[in-house]
């Protein structure tokens, strides 16, 4: 079996857009996309220890209008190219728009679809976010590193959800080396 480290998109890998209008929101084009830094160089290094590399991402833009379908493929498409992504699940629902589904985050559907699709061993993978939806669904792994600075406004909503992460980190890239102490890999 093949063990993945899962990754959200928007926060995680690439930046999240700012606007007064519309507050924080997703890139909705390729124009918009801007990749954090040290994301490539941490991707590449979690791919040398032997993980497959999947991104599990909301994106209702799509559901409400607000982000093509085609805009979301070619950012999908920039993404494996670019940054070595092994395979990309998006969730383009949203409950308002079309109803429940399995696969949006807190829900762990699109983690479980790439295990079966992948032969992916969950319990020797990873999931990385930064938002509780993604720890949430990450419970399904082996261990969830969420990116974010615990504060206690954090604390507290963590405590009412009873959501919590197994680690912390500042970035992609010291989530990766977290991974590397975890897995025995210098």
């Amino acid at each position: 079996m093949n063990k993945a480290v899962f990754l959200d998109r928007d926060g995680v890998i690439n930046k999240l857009m700012y606007h007064d209008d519309k507050g924080i929101y997703s890139a909705k084009n390729l124009d918009e996309f801007i990749i954090l830094q040290d994301v490539k160089e941490a991707i590449a290094e979690i791919k040398r220890v032997g993980f497959k590399i999947i991104v599990v991402s909301n994106q209702p833009g799509v559901a409400f209008g607000y982000i093509k379908k085609q805009d979301l493929e070619k950012i999908d498409e920039y993404m494996k190219s670019e940054l070595g992504i092994n395979f990309i699940y998006n969730c383009i629902h949203h409950p308002k728009y079309t109803g429940e589904c399995e696969c949006r985050k807190p829900k762990s559907g699109m983690l479980l679809r790439a295990a079966k699709e992948h032969n992916i061993d969950l319990k020797e993978s990873y999931m990385i976010g930064d938002l509780l939806s993604d720890i949430e669904a990450g419970k399904v792994c082996k261990t969830t590193i969420m990116l974010s600075e615990l504060k206690c406004a954090l604390c507290k909503i963590m405590h009412e959800k009873k959501i919590n992460p197994d680690y912390f980190a500042k970035n992609l890239k010291d989530a990766v080396t977290i991974i590397k102490k975890l897995e025995g890999k210098k």
